[in-house]
């Protein structure tokens, strides 16, 4: 799987998790495949009985050695588009559901939206809402890497596969990615029916406004997305409660993202604990406060100097460095090159 640093750079969030049966839809697909799919879980250092375990989830360094491994031994550059046919009611725990059951369109995308993390830790999916455009575009939150170019081609094909079932008709007016295009474009436009670009800056559903029209979707049933959205609650409430350094690292990145560098009285004050506490608990999760803080802010500084318009001096600003060269070091430790370079072979 490829990521959008090379591979040699990529830094992935420790505690980072992706629920176990999304792999199970990328076996289903090596199988179509002719590919052994035990095989390849194997190779990634995955348990191949976790596909079909909606409550166990696998790190994203696993998953990423996965989508690799599964792009390279299918042969197929489009892979994740095979893996968004393999997507089933029940491959996102309840969350599936609870759109399929929605009332509108509209309720199904913001269902998707607010449970979307559900599906991997670090997922940020907004609904956009213009008057002209409408979109669901697909982010990370402050502190996550981008997914494999195939994982975000799998997640949104699967989300438009998916919405067909509910409304046939449903047609989108254009799809983005971020990364380059290597397998056939026409598979692309074939499958999302609209023109698709490459090399865009986000990955993103987007359709005319009337997409999101009041009319009630045929499988609409507010009870039954009811209780299914409160199994989706009880899900991320758990993991929550089960995750300290999941909990830090968000707080970390809220704080950053508004130009303040949170210390870890102010953490513990958060999350009504005592220092000592929350230093005993992270330890237990094999973290420490400080690598947490240097995981944020290298994914933030990544996303800042690569996406955003600041000089490079302002992201140093806002990370909280004391000064440009101390940023430069940091960041050439973290990414292997400085942020200028990067800047400038991200936009070329």
């Amino acid at each position: 799987m490829t990521t959008t640093q090379a591979p040699s750079q990529a830094k992935v969030v420790a505690g980072n998790t992706t629920m176990a049966t999304w792999a199970g839809a990328i076996a289903r697909a090596l199988g179509q495949a002719g590919v052994d799919a035990e095989a390849v879980f194997a190779e990634a250092g995955i348990d191949f009985e976790l596909v079909n375990r909606p409550d166990r989830r696998i790190p994203v360094a696993d998953m990423t050695r996965l989508w690799q491994l599964a792009v390279r031994t299918s042969k197929d550059p489009a892979f994740g588009l095979q893996v968004a046919g393999q997507v089933n009611l029940t491959t996102f725990h309840a969350l599936g559901v609870a759109a399929m059951a929605s009332d509108t369109v509209r309720d199904a995308a913001e269902m998707v939206s607010r449970f979307a993390s559900m599906v991997s830790d670090g997922i940020d999916m907004q609904i956009r809402l213009g008057e002209v455009e409408v979109g669901m575009v697909l982010g990370m939150r402050p502190g996550y890497p981008r997914f494999a170019d195939a994982c975000v081609e799998a997640v949104l094909a699967a989300i438009v596969l998916t919405a067909r079932q509910l409304v046939p008709s449903l047609r989108l007016t254009r799809v983005s990615f971020q990364h380059r295009c290597v397998a056939d474009p026409q598979r692309y436009r074939q499958l999302f029916d609209c023109p698709v670009a490459f090399s865009a800056r986000e990955d993103g559903l987007f359709g005319s406004a009337d997409l999101l029209s009041p009319e009630p979707l045929p499988a609409s049933s507010p009870s039954v997305a009811q209780a299914n959205a409160e199994l989706c609650e009880q899900y991320l409430s758990s993991r929550e409660q089960g995750e300290l350094s999941a909990r830090v690292r968000d707080f970390i990145g809220r704080h950053l993202v508004a130009g303040k560098v949170p210390s870890l009285p102010e953490v513990a004050d958060a999350l009504a604990m005592s220092e000592r506490k929350l230093q005993r608990q992270l330890r237990e999760e094999g973290m420490q406060y400080r690598d947490l803080l240097d995981d944020v802010r290298a994914q933030l500084a990544h996303k800042l100097v690569v996406e955003s318009n600041l000089t490079v001096g302002q992201v140093a600003d806002q990370l909280g460095f004391d000064s440009l060269s101390a940023f430069s070091r940091a960041f050439k430790r973290w990414h292997g090159q400085s942020p200028r370079a990067l800047r400038q072979s991200a936009r070329g």
